[in-house]
């Protein structure tokens, strides 16, 4: 896992060394990194509200569900997952953007914390800078330790920074000079609105306002979060707490972490927080449930209609094919063999006696009614 982060640390590393490089200082930087986080994340956090905006949709129907198969556990289970397969939802379809926080957060820990490594990607263990290195650290009035073994690469720099590029007062050669310039370099940059960015906040520090900062962004952000949203303020959640209280919570822990790493990650969460209500807004503007579920009962309709168009198309050629189609199953006579007239002609003579026959009988009834009148007469 240490690799993993470390990776990703080196990743994020290139990108703020990019901004860095534009703004020529590493709180900007980190502005536009934190920007730059946002913006590719938030298709995701479209993703995540349509996944819930989905599942808001088939509560319903799980209702009915639970109410059918409620004491068949298995058979519940499996008529939900079909719902789910039918419907193309997935209940871990909102997680993504909440689990990628914590990847997001280590990896910009790692990039901060060792900014040799992950930043300027230069190795501290081998050639003449590990040597630089160990005479930085050996020079007990400009390297300072700290309590953390893990913040050695943010001492080294800050020491880099106090020798000021006097190498030679301190016994440097010229090529540990020529290796510790891109550290000089890097080091001016920490310097953000006069708070030193590698530091940690101390009472006594100016690094300490940034921890105020984080306290009113976060806890802000999500007060704003929910009148956006629609939530109200006092609404009781089932743990008791409203709300704004979960805000304000959210903003004493996010206060109290922040001074036990650099102030550049204070810096990153406020920015993260106050970027964060417009981000809601947005996504209750265009992508709220009652539209995401609007769009998808057209997309439903607009199925069923052409699978029923589908379905008459079908229905059509297969009724064409059948009035075309012969009647018997036995092929035809050929048209080329002359049809005899003797097996017509006994039909006709048939038919024209009957009618000869029918008309005598006709005449004698006839003459038959004349006679009686006439003996009346």
């Amino acid at each position: 896992m240490d690799a993993i982060f470390n990776f990703i640390g080196e990743i994020f590393g290139y990108v703020l060394m990019f901004f860095n490089d534009i703004f020529g200082n590493f709180g900007v930087a980190l502005i536009a990194f934190t920007i730059f986080t946002r913006l590719l994340m938030f298709p995701l956090t479209i993703h995540q509200q349509k996944s819930m905006a989905g599942m808001q949709r088939l509560q319903p129907k799980m209702r009915e569900l639970q109410e059918r198969y409620g004491n068949d556990r298995g058979k519940y289970n499996e008529e939900v997952q079909k719902l789910y397969e039918r419907e193309g939802q997935s209940p871990a379809g909102g997680c993504l953007p909440m689990a990628i926080q914590l990847p997001i957060f280590y990896g910009l820990y790692r990039a901060i914390c060792m900014p040799i490594s992950c930043t300027l990607h230069m190795n501290i263990n081998e050639g003449t800078l590990a040597d630089a290195i160990t005479r930085v650290k050996s020079l007990s009035d400009v390297y300072t330790t700290t309590s953390s073994s893990y913040y050695s690469q943010i001492n080294v720099i800050e020491a880099v920074r106090n020798i000021g590029g006097n190498y030679a007062h301190y016994g440097f050669t010229a090529a540990e000079a020529e290796a510790l310039a891109p550290i000089y370099e890097l080091s001016h940059g920490f310097n953000f609105l006069g708070i030193d960015l590698l530091s940690i906040a101390k009472f006594w520090n100016p690094a300490i306002i940034l921890t105020f900062v984080v306290f009113f962004a976060s806890a802000g952000s999500m007060f704003l979060s929910n009148k956006i949203n629609g939530v109200a303020a006092q609404a009781a959640q089932p743990n008791g707490c409203s709300p704004n209280m979960m805000g304000i919570t959210m903003g004493l822990f996010t206060a109290w972490i922040s001074l036990s790493v650099p102030s550049a990650m204070a810096l990153y969460w406020s920015c993260s927080s106050m970027i964060a209500p417009l981000q809601s807004w947005v996504v209750h503007k265009y992508y709220n449930a009652a539209i995401l579920n609007a769009n998808a009962e057209a997309r439903r309709l607009a199925r069923i209609k052409l699978q029923e168009e589908e379905v008459m198309k079908a229905v059509g050629s297969a009724k064409g094919s059948k009035q075309f189609s012969p009647i018997y199953a036995s092929p035809a006579a050929p048209l080329s063999e002359p049809v005899k007239a003797e097996t017509v002609q006994p039909a006709v003579a048939k038919k024209s006696g009957g009618k000869k026959k029918k008309s005598s009988g006709q005449s004698k009834k006839n003459s038959s009614a004349d006679y009686q009148g006439k003996k009346k007469k």
